[in-house]
């Protein structure tokens, strides 16, 4: 009990100074093992699998379909849009 009493009676740099260090050295040992086992998972990661799951070609299909329809619009909104600048310029 004299320890944490002692310690109490420290200035606030010197608690500071203790809390901090206790802090590093219990984090150490946790990154080194995070760090570990994010190598650990990154060579027993799967590639093909994972591109598998994505299904990138699926993706590519329905952008080129989404695509294709927004042209299909913009050509029928360019039309329109000729349509009315006609329509006002004849009513002129």
């Amino acid at each position: 009990m004299t320890f944490f009493k002692r310690i109490q009676q420290l200035n606030l740099f010197s608690k500071k100074l203790i809390v901090f260090s206790i802090i590093f050295i219990v984090s150490l040992p946790l990154i080194f093992f995070i760090g570990k086992n994010f190598q650990k998972k990154l060579k027993e990661f799967e590639k093909e699998e994972f591109l598998e799951t994505l299904n990138i070609q699926e993706i590519k299909e329905k952008k080129e379909a989404l695509e294709s329809e927004f042209r299909l619009e913009k050509e029928k909104l360019e039309e329109i849009e000729k349509l009315f600048s006609t329509s006002t310029t004849s009513a002129e």
